[in-house]
């Protein structure tokens, strides 16, 4: 991992464990979510809803509400024989025959379909668990496998980030030092300039003095 691509060394730097920091990053958090459009559920962009059941109305009027209300079940009550009246014209008794006949034939289909879910029933659903246990266990193998990746992969990020940040430390102490030394050297300096003007004023002197006391001798 290169040091020039780093930006942030969290297993490092305790400067996030500040609540004031804390509560800055959260507040800037909020506000760049406030300032983020909320979409509307007729929005266009979003992906149109999709029937379940597009060509069985009976079986989309089971989803209606759905999730915000349960699922309906099955109205059983038009598979119930039919009742007719002692004075039924014959119409009604042509519909309660047809009402009978489609009820014997749904009960007809649910006693073969009970017939053959018993004969071939237990070993599909054997079959199906072994399936479902070998994929569980290939599953919890596989999560098994990236845990330990996460795990390594957060292990060598603290080991670089802790060594990165005690070689910045030490440059940081160094950096310190110099800029220590360069503030010591500059204020030597200073003195020095400060002495060098004091000895340029007195040479001055010294030189007006001389040359008085050459005039006053000749």
């Amino acid at each position: 991992m290169s040091a020039s691509i780093i930006d942030a060394l969290p297993y490092y730097d305790k400067q996030a464990d500040d609540p004031g920091r804390k509560a800055a990053a959260q507040a800037l958090i909020d506000a760049e979510l406030k300032s983020i459009p909320q979409l509307a559920n007729d929005d266009p962009r979003l992906p149109p809803n999709v029937e379940v059941f597009p060509k069985s109305s009976a079986l989309s009027e089971l989803l209606d509400g759905y999730p915000g209300a349960p699922i309906r079940g099955i109205d059983p009550s038009k598979y119930n024989p039919p009742a007719v009246g002692p004075d039924a014209d014959i119409e009604e008794l042509k519909e309660a025959e047809k009402r009978g006949r489609i009820g014997e034939g749904h009960m007809a289909i649910r006693n073969e379909n009970a017939s053959i879910l018993s004969s071939y029933g237990p070993n599909a659903w054997l079959v199906r668990n072994y399936q479902l246990n070998a994929e569980l266990k290939e599953l919890q193998e596989t999560l098994s496998g990236l845990k330990e990746k996460v795990t390594d992969v957060n292990r060598s990020r603290r080991v670089f980030q802790e060594e990165t940040g005690a070689h910045l430390s030490r440059l940081e102490t160094r950096w310190q030092d110099l800029v220590g030394s360069t503030v010591q050297l500059e204020m030597a300096c200073g003195a020095l300039e400060g002495e060098v003007k004091g000895l340029r004023r007195k040479e001055t002197e010294l030189r007006e003095q001389v040359d008085k006391l050459e005039e006053a001798s000749a």
